[in-house]
Order: structure tokens, then C-alpha cells, then sequence
């Protein structure tokens, strides 16, 4: 990994230098990168951007940058303004100020309008509805006359702003589409619109969507899209088509054959109840095509345990040493999993997807693997089959040392999984391990076991002063959950409220909440983070509240009511005692008062209380 190193002075020298590995960011210092990007200056901005983009919305968070990279998206220069708006994808902050800075840019050159439509797809879920409509208008018109990058951009934008309004319009604009890369957008876009509401699926029929989906499953340019877009609608998808998906686990392309496998995993029950799907996919697990075992055992893991039936067959596979040639981009653009090219690593996790019991043992096999990814697959498959798994704990510990991060990472994961206090000690090594990845994996896990291993507490407390912010969130957690020892670390807890990270801030409230009658002396702090600056912050605040009693949980709304002449005419019903429901209330409120009963008597009202 690399970080950033600093000049003297406040000028930033962005030469990567080598260190030790860190969690997904870099180390920087917070208050020369603010003056860097403050002073606008091109060949200062452009790195420091870019760095901040690969570090992640954590590390822009706790820079608290975000106003600085905002006023970079009004800079002169295009290609500023243009990575400061995929630095704002990246931190997923919204704001009018932004939005409005971000839509302008759609009126600039198409690198820039690449970049603001990226952002506002990503702070999509946090715009206020009051504004979303603007937004959503103004995404829209990039649909027409732009190029052919522009649309399909503004396709996806629509997609995660969840412009269900905009379903007929696209419905209308794919009559007469003819490019085929916008056709496949429209296609997914629409497909993914109807999953959210009735009103969008209308503008998706049945017999349309039967009819444009076998068209462009038997188009080798459009397959790719009309199987993402079946993988979006799930049940909803054409059963018709089943046979075509099926077939398409054979494509000679591999990113077909995996959005072939994410479509049948989306019809799990359509499939199971198929007798010719089914007899199709197991004469794919005998083939003698590599790829076809494969992708057909990526499909049996996307459907879960309604392939149960079929797990002693794909338990067989499990001994399959055979490899495809694996490239190492798809034609999608996107890095080819590792279990399109092994069948045994793909049959690993069907068997832990299914929850197939049974087979724990052929899934333990995998752990002693000469590929990392297998042996990652089988740790993940591992912490699917509880109590099942269980009889293997020594060689799950054993994964704790293993060369690859990742795979030690889920052996974490899977030992939490378990919940065997006989884990602990292995898991406690891994407080310190190298990876902070696996440190906070393996103090997650140890949250739900340390209850009563009080032993323990000493090596979770120092993993409190960790460098890293995940790490430190973890480990603030997994002391809260010592019942007997709450009252010890209370303090200690309650001290991670001014941490600069907000996950830390987060994860000490979070564990207020959580530690009962020894953190109601907190309850004013508590109270004063409902005024944090991150969400994430709030809304465990809120949490916590509720779990020390100090906050009404919010009611439920109630259902809508019936708008029947009945349910009116009971709601317009004087009280029972007959008296004036306005008597008092002054002869000015009263005429209003009248009024409003006139209006919902002839149904031009309808009045609060049916709700």
C-alpha cells in the first residue's frame, strides 16, 4: 500500500512512498490538504483530488474536506471542476449547494457531464424530495442529443435517483431507440424502475417485457443486458424464458455466463419448480466444458437453498482440479470472478449458500487449497452451515495464519459465526495481526463471544488507540458487550464520542445504548450527538436513546383508510355527547372549521383523521 507524503511547508508533494498496509485509505495530513485545495491552484488540486477519490467517502469524511472539494466543482478549469465532481461520488454527500453546482455542469464538456451525473447517481438517496423532481428533470434531458456515453450515464443516474415518474418516457424513448448500447441501458433501467412500484412496472408490461427480452437474448450484442435486466425483475421475469437464460449459461463470453447465473439465482423459485431447467442445469454440472460446470454452479450458489436438492451432485465437484483459462477483464469491463474459472471454488459456495450441512465436510476440504480463493470460499461457505461446521474449528483457527488477508479475514468471520467460545484464543492473536482488515473482523467476531471472557478484555482495550478508524469502531463495540463488566469501561466507551472518525463516533454510541443502566450517567452525551454532522452518527444516537429509554420510538404511520361513504360519514359524526366540536373556538375559526366539513362532505376533502 502507499500513503502521501508531505513537503515542508504547506506545499503537498504527492510522491507515493512505500508503507505498511493500512484500511482501504491513506495516511494525510488533514489540514495541509484543506490549504492545497483551497488554494485552487491546478497542479496542487488535480493529485490531491485524485488521491482523496482512491482513499474513499471515509477518509473525505474525516478530513471534513468536503466544503473545500464543493467549491472546487464552480472552478474555471473543466477538468477540475470534473474531478472534484467524481471526488463528490465518492463522498456521497448531498446538499442544494452541491446539486446545483453539479447541474450546471451537465451544460459543460462531456467529461465533466460524465462526472456530475456519476454524483448525483450516488447522493441519489439523499437529496430532499423537494428537490429530487429538479434533479430528476435536468438528468432527464441528457437523454437527447447527447453521445451515446452521455445517455447511458444518465440512464444509470435515473436508475439510482429511483425516477419511477420517468418509467413511461423511457418506455416511449425504447420504441425508437436503435443504438444498441442505449437499448441495453433502457432495458436494465426499466427492469430495475419496475421492481420499486406498480406505476413503473405498467410502463413495462408483461407481454412487452416477454417479447423485448427474447429479442435481445437472442441478439449476442444485447444478451448481456436482457439477462442483468431479468437478474433486476427476479420473480417478476418472463418464466418463458427460462430455456434462453438457461442456454446462456454456455456463452462463450464470461460476463454472460455470470449475468446468466445472477438471473436464475433472481428466479430461484421459477427455476426450482421447472423440471426441464432443472434437468437442463444438471446435465451442465456433468459437461465436459469447465466454464459450463462453473457458471452452473454460480447459478445453483445465486439460488440458494432452493437448489438444496441438488447439493450431493455439486458436492462432487468439489474434487474438480480443472481450470479454465481465466482473462483478466470480462467484455463488460468488469474482473472476472474467480469461481467462473474454478469449478470447485464455485461448488464451494453453492454448498455454503444452500446451507448444505452435509456436505461440511467436502466445504472444510477447501481450506487446505493451493488457491487463495478457494480457500476464501471456504471460509465464507464455513460460516454458513453452523452447527455443522463446528466439528472443523480446529481447521478454521488453522485459516487464522493463513498467507492471504482475506482468507484470514473470514475465518474471522466464520469462528463469529459459530459463537464457540473455544475461538477466542485464536481470535485474540488476531487483535494484532498485520491486516487491519482482519483485526476488525476478528474483534467484530469476538463481539458476540466475550460476554462472559472477561481474560480477554485487556487485548480488546488496546486495540482502542488502533491507527485505524474501522479497527478502533470494532474494538469500542466488543467492549460494550461485556454485561459484567460494563461499568468498567463505561467511561471508556463514552470517551470515543469525541473520536474524529464518525464510524468510531458511531460504533461508542451505538454501544451506550447497548450497556443498560451503566450509561444512563451518559445520557446527555448521548442526547448532544443527535447534532453530529454524519448521519450515520444521528441515527445510532436515536438508537441508543430508545435502548436506554430515554426516546419514544417513533409510531408507526397508520394504513389509509378506506375512502368509503361510510368511513366519512363516521368521521364527520358529532362527538357523543353532541356538543359544537368548534364551540369556543371563536367565530373566525369556526366559519373555517364549517367550511372544511362542507368540502369533505361533497368529497372535495379528504380529512387528517382518516389516516
Amino acid at each position: 500500500m502507499t500513503q502521501l507524503a508531505l513537503q515542508r511547508g504547506n506545499a503537498v508533494n504527492l510522491r507515493l512512498q512505500a508503507s505498511k498496509p493500512v484500511f482501504s485509505k491513506h495516511s494525510i495530513d488533514p489540514d495541509k490538504i484543506a490549504v492545497a485545495l483551497n488554494n485552487g491552484k491546478k497542479e496542487e488540486v488535480v493529485p490531491v483530488l485524485r488521491h482523496l477519490c482512491s482513499a474513499g467517502k471515509a477518509t473525505i469524511e474525516s478530513l471534513q474536506v468536503v466544503e473545500c472539494i464543493g467549491r472546487l466543482l464552480r472552478h474555471r478549469d473543466s477538468s477540475v471542476a470534473a474531478l472534484a465532481a467524481r471526488a463528490m461520488a465518492v463522498a456521497q454527500v448531498s446538499g442544494q449547494r452541491y446539486e446545483e453546482a453539479l447541474l450546471h455542469l451537465l451544460q459543460m464538456d462531456e467529461n465533466c457531464v460524465l462526472a456530475a451525473l456519476d454524483a448525483l447517481g450516488k447522493m441519489g438517496s439523499n437529496i430532499q424530495p423537494t428537490r429530487k423532481a429538479l434533479v430528476v428533470r435536468q438528468v432527464a434531458q441528457c437523454l437527447s442529443g447527447r453521445s451515446v456515453p452521455v445517455r447511458c450515464a444518465a440512464l444509470r443516474t435515473l436508475a439510482e435517483l429511483k425516477a419511477t415518474r420517468q418509467a413511461l418516457q423511457l418506455h416511449d424513448l425504447l420504441q425508437t431507440e436503435q443504438v444498441p448500447e442505449v437499448v441495453g441501458a433502457l432495458v436494465e433501467v426499466l427492469a430495475q424502475l419496475s421492481a420499486l412500484t406498480r406505476e413503473a412496472e405498467s410502463c413495462f408490461p408483461e407481454d412487452f417485457r416477454e417479447q423485448k427480452l427474447g429479442e435481445m437474448l437472442a441478439t449476442p450484442r444485447l444478451a448481456y443486458s436482457a439477462l442483468k435486466a431479468m437478474a433486476f425483475l427476479g420473480p417478476k421475469a418472463p418464466a418463458k424464458l427460462l430455456p434462453k437464460v438457461t442456454e446462456r449459461l454456455a456463452d462463450a463470453d464470461v460476463s454472460t455466463r455470470y449475468a446468466a447465473a445472477l438471473a436464475l439465482g433472481g428466479m430461484a423459485e421459477t427455476v426450482a419448480a421447472s423440471k426441464e431447467t432443472i434437468d437442463q442445469l444438471v446435465a451442465m454440472l456433468k459437461s465436459s466444458d469447465v466454464g459450463q460446470r462453473a457458471a452452473c454452479c454460480v447459478a445453483l450458489a445465486q439460488m440458494g437453498s432452493e437448489a438444496k436438492l441438488s447439493a450431493e451432485l455439486v458436492a462432487t465437484l468439489v474434487s474438480d482440479m480443472e481450470e479454465a483459462p481465466k482473462p483478466q477483464l470480462s467484455s463488460a469491463g468488469q474482473r472476472v470472478p474467480a469461481e467462473m474459472a474454478m469449478p470447485r471454488c464455485a461448488a464451494i459456495m453453492a454448498l455454503g449458500a444452500m446451507g448444505a450441512r452435509g456436505s461440511a465436510k467436502a466445504v472444510a476440504q477447501g481450506l487446505l487449497d493451493g488457491h487463495w480463493q478457494v480457500r476464501l470460499a471456504a471460509a465464507e461457505a464455513m460460516a454458513k452451515l453452523g452447527e455443522a461446521a463446528s466439528e472443523y474449528l480446529p481447521a478454521l483457527i488453522g485459516a487464522l495464519r493463513d498467507d492471504f488477508y482475506l482468507v484470514r479475514a473470514a475465518a474471522c468471520g466464520a469462528l463469529g459465526a459459530l459463537r464457540m467460545p473455544e475461538a477466542l484464543p485464536g481470535l485474540a492473536q488476531a487483535f494484532e495481526d498485520p491486516s487491519a482488515p482482519v483485526r476488525c473482523a476478528a474483534l467484530t467476531a469476538a463481539a458476540d463471544l466475550v460476554r462472559g471472557a472477561e481474560e480477554y478484555c485487556h487485548e480488546v482495550f488496546k486495540a482502542i488507540t488502533d491507527q485505524e478508524a474501522e479497527v478502533r469502531a470494532a474494538a469500542v463495540w466488543c467492549l460494550a458487550r461485556h454485561e459484567s463488566l460494563a461499568e468498567c469501561y463505561v467511561g471508556v466507551v463514552a470517551t470515543q464520542l469525541m473520536d474524529p472518525s464518525p464510524e468510531v463516533r458511531a460504533a461508542a454510541v451505538s454501544g451506550l445504548g447497548v450497556m443498560g443502566g451503566a450509561a444512563r450517567g451518559f445520557q446527555d452525551e448521548v442526547s448532544f450527538m443527535m447534532n453530529d454532522p454524519s448521519d450515520m452518527v444521528r441515527q445510532a444516537a436515536a438508537g441508543a436513546l430508545e435502548q436506554l429509554g430515554l426516546r419514544e420510538p417513533l409510531a408507526p404511520i397508520k394504513p389509509l383508510a378506506a375512502r368509503s361513504p361510510a368511513v366519512i360519514k363516521a368521521v364527520l359524526q358529532p362527538p357523543p355527547d353532541n356538543k359544537d366540536p368548534v364551540e369556543g373556538l371563536g367565530q373566525y375559526y369556526k366559519s373555517v372549521m364549517m367550511k372544511k366539513s362542507e368540502l369533505v362532505k361533497c368529497g372535495k376533502w379528504i380529512d387528517d383523521d382518516i389516516f
